[in-house]
């Protein structure tokens, strides 16, 4: 910048010193002057301002990353967008999804590339590989929390899903108490395994499941504790305070059972397509891309697997691990799902049993009006007879003893009579039902 205003300042000095033109200069060369001029500082100014566009450089969006070890050690690193994809084998669009400011964006998914898995599960937003896990903002509160979970986790491994089993009659008799999922089942004769410890990413994968799943089934008994006193109040009386208790929480339903769906789906869509299950097992893949480049180092690869065992059992061994993780956690999402659903199967019944009171009090309304109706029928007939009698006309009638007392009792029981009769002629059609 600075030569660059040297720059400048020299060209104001030229333009001066080519500005004055002697007395008796001829107007050509005035005009060669100027036109010179004006080429220098047009040169003047595309260099300097390509001295200025050379030191602007755009600099590369800069993220800070906290990368976990498989031992729970972490360290904060920042790297940008080229290097991830680069290094990590995902593409840019999967980076939109762990970026908090979409998060409203996105729904819950997880992604399984050839390198790692993209996990975006409401605040959970990581990038799982083989060797470590990266989550994006760990400043952030929302991610305290779970990233507190994660190392306490990952440091002691046996509070993982993986069990070991010392021997094969312990493995059978998991087998037939059902603590297997079906694949494992399958193999579990052709493919004895007796050590089913997860992977890294399979575990850390386990945790973030569990940690979000921990976080629905605590909303859920809150949600649940809140509820089913305010829907009982409002089934004994129904009163406007109430009735906007329940109307809020419906809205926390709806939005709380969207996003456990969303979750549910996600595990399922995984639980339906085999090969998606297999590529989530990164290590797997990863020691049989190794037994295809280096043959020799093949039973090295394998060493969890019987030498025995055929391709089929091992794909189907690798599997298993995926599916016996994802399969435990379906069916917590899917408790809490159900809990949901009861919920609202409640509210819905509640909302039947205020409509049915609130028409029941609707009918009672109108049987009132249709007794007040006859009887002002009634009335009118008395009515209609004193106004009748009421005219200034000589009848001769007004002076005849007792006739005044006769026309009253016969207008009056007259009229009673009528009432009397509509509204039992309406309780034997069913239009009046007495209580």
């Amino acid at each position: 910048m600075a030569r660059a205003e040297d720059d400048m300042d020299d060209v104001g000095r030229e333009e001066n010193i080519q500005v004055v033109v002697p007395p008796d200069g001829a107007g050509e060369t005035t005009g060669v002057h100027f036109a010179e001029d004006g080429a220098n500082i047009g040169k003047a100014k595309r260099a300097t301002n390509k001295r200025r566009g050379a030191t602007k450089t755009t600099p590369a969006v800069v993220r800070t990353w906290l990368r976990i070890e498989p031992n729970g050690e972490s360290n904060v690193l920042q790297a940008d967008k080229y290097k991830l994809t680069t290094k990590l084998g995902i593409q840019t669009r999967d980076l939109r999804l762990l970026d908090p400011h979409l998060s409203t964006t996105y729904p819950s998914c997880i992604l399984c590339r050839d390198k790692s898995i993209v996990v975006n599960l409401e605040h959970i937003k990581a990038i799982i590989t083989t060797k470590f896990m990266l989550v994006v903002n760990p400043e952030e509160d929302s991610s305290v929390k779970f990233i507190a979970q994660l190392k306490e986790r990952l440091s002691s491994p046996n509070q993982g899903l993986g069990k070991s089993y010392a021997s094969m009659g312990d493995l059978q008799k998991a087998h037939k108490e059902g603590g297997l999922a079906p694949a494992v089942k399958e193999s579990a004769v052709t493919a004895p395994r007796f050590d089913i410890d997860l992977p890294f990413e399979l575990r850390a994968l386990e945790i973030c499941l569990d940690e979000l799943a921990q976080e629905f089934d605590t909303i859920t008994s809150e949600l649940e504790a809140a509820a089913y006193p305010a829907l009982d109040s409002l089934a004994t009386k129904v009163t406007s305070p109430r009735l906007e208790r329940v109307r809020r929480i419906k809205n926390r339903l709806v939005r709380l059972t969207t996003r456990v769906e969303t979750v549910r789906e996600v595990l399922e869509k995984f639980l339906d397509d085999d090969e998606d299950m297999h590529d989530l097992n990164l290590t797997a893949n990863e020691a049989r891309e190794l037994a295809e480049t280096e043959p020799e180092l093949a039973t090295v690869s394998r060493n969890t697997i019987g030498s025995a065992s055929t391709n089929s059992s091992i794909v189907e061994s690798e599997v298993a691990e995926v599916e016996m993780l994802l399969e435990a956690y379906f069916m917590h999402y899917d408790n809490t799902y159900n809990r949901l659903q009861t919920l609202n199967e409640y509210i819905k019944d509640t909302e039947d049993l205020v409509n049915i009171k609130l028409d029941q009090h609707r009918n009672q309304l109108i049987t009132t009006d249709l007794i007040l109706t006859a009887l002002t029928c009634a009335m009118a007939i008395m009515t209609t007879v004193a106004g009748i009698f009421g005219m200034n006309l000589d009848s001769g009638l007004q002076e005849a003893p007792n006739v005044f007392n006769e026309v009253t009792i016969a207008t009056c029981v007259g009229s009673l009579t009528l009432f009397i009769a509509f509204v039992v002629w309406a309780w034997r059609r069913g239009l009046i039902a007495w209580a």
